[in-house]
C-alpha cells in the first residue's frame, strides 16, 4: 500500500508566505529610499535620453533644410535701378558656394510685386500727377529663366561670376516694388536670400479727377442746341421753295399765248389716238392699206373673165 507523504516544501507551510510579506516590511528605511532614488534616476535618465534624441532629429532635419534653401550666396550692386528706355539693369554676383559641376547653371528668376507706384491726376493735382504708393498682395509671381555662366573664355570654371539681368516693360515689369527670389531650375535649391529690389521710373498717368454735372449748363446748351436746329431745318425748307420755283426765261415770257395767236397761224387739230404705237400717219398712206384689196379683187376678176372667154 502506498502511504500519502507529507509535503514540507516553504510552500505547503500556511505560515511561509506570511513570514516573506514579514521579511519585506522589516527591510530598514534607508534600504527602501536607496531603490526608490534608483527608480527615479532611471526614470530621469531615460527621460533626458528621448529629450537628447527629439532634439538631434530637430537638428538633423533643420540643417538639410537651412543648406538647400540658402545655397552660395547673392549680391546686387543697386537695389534700386532708374529706369532707362524702358528697361532696369540688375548687376550681380553671384557665388555658387563651391565649383559648379556645369559651366552654366539654369536658374529662375522669381519677382512678385509688393508695391505699385501709381502716378494720377487728382482734384487737388489736376495739373501735375501727384505718386501713389499702393500695396499689394497675393500678386501673380513673373518668372525668367536664364543661364547663368560660371566659366572664362577658356573653359575654366568658377566658383563666382557676375551676371547683368535685364528687366523691361514689355515682360510686365513697371516702377514698383518687388521680391526677388533665385532658385536652380535643376533641383530647386534657392540661391542666396531673398531680396527687395525697387525699379525707379514713371507709369502712366491715370485721372482720378471727380466729373461734375450741373443741370443749367446742359439745359443751356440744350436750348442753344435746338436753337441751332430749328435754323437749319428753317434754311433747308427755304432752299428747295427756291429751287421749284425758277426765275422764267425772258424769252418765255415774251412768247405769246395760243388764244393770242391769230388764227392761220393756229396748228390742226389732232384726232385722238385709237391704240397702236402712238403715231401718226398722213391721209395718202392711211388710204393705201385699203386700196390694195380691191386692186386685188379687180385683177381676179379680169383673170376669171379672160379664162371664160378662152373656154367658150
Amino acid at each position: 500500500m502506498r502511504t500519502a507523504r507529507p509535503r514540507t516544501g516553504h510552500l505547503s507551510q500556511p505560515g511561509a508566505r506570511r513570514q516573506r510579506a514579514e521579511r519585506s516590511h522589516a527591510r530598514p528605511a534607508h534600504a527602501r529610499s536607496g531603490a526608490a532614488r534608483r527608480l527615479a534616476g532611471g526614470g530621469r535618465g531615460l527621460l533626458l535620453a528621448r529629450v537628447v534624441a527629439a532634439a538631434l532629429a530637430l537638428i538633423g532635419a533643420w540643417l538639410p533644410a537651412t543648406a538647400a534653401h540658402a545655397a552660395g550666396t547673392v549680391t546686387i550692386a543697386d537695389r534700386a535701378p532708374q529706369e532707362d528706355g524702358g528697361r532696369w539693369k540688375l548687376k550681380m554676383t553671384i557665388n555658387y558656394g563651391g565649383t559648379p559641376h556645369l559651366s552654366h547653371i539654369p536658374m529662375l528668376f522669381s519677382f512678385t510685386p509688393t508695391m505699385h507706384y501709381e502716378r494720377a491726376l487728382t482734384d487737388q493735382s489736376p495739373e501735375k500727377p501727384i505718386l501713389n504708393r499702393i500695396p499689394l498682395q497675393n500678386q501673380q509671381s513673373i518668372n525668367e529663366s536664364m543661364d547663368v555662366g560660371f566659366s572664362d573664355g577658356s573653359g575654366k570654371v568658377f566658383k563666382i561670376t557676375k551676371f547683368d539681368f535685364v528687366l523691361r516693360r514689355d515682360r510686365g515689369f513697371e516702377a514698383g516694388e518687388y521680391e526677388l527670389v533665385i532658385k536652380r531650375a535643376s533641383d530647386g535649391v534657392q540661391m542666396g536670400q531673398k531680396q527687395k529690389i525697387t525699379l525707379k521710373g514713371d507709369n502712366e498717368i491715370m485721372d482720378r479727377r471727380a466729373i461734375v454735372f450741373t443741370g443749367e449748363k446742359k439745359k443751356k446748351k440744350d436750348d442753344k442746341a435746338a436753337g441751332a436746329e430749328t435754323e437749319k431745318s428753317d434754311e433747308a425748307e427755304k432752299e428747295p421753295a427756291s429751287d421749284a420755283e425758277p426765275a422764267s426765261d425772258p424769252a418765255e415770257a415774251e412768247a405769246p399765248s395760243d388764244a393770242e395767236l391769230p388764227p392761220d397761224e393756229a396748228p390742226p387739230p389732232v384726232s385722238p389716238k385709237q391704240g397702236g404705237c402712238g403715231c401718226r400717219l398722213s391721209p395718202e398712206e392711211a388710204a393705201t392699206p385699203l386700196a390694195l384689196p380691191l386692186v386685188a379683187l379687180g385683177a381676179a376678176a379680169a383673170i376669171a373673165r379672160r379664162r371664160r372667154a378662152r373656154r367658150g
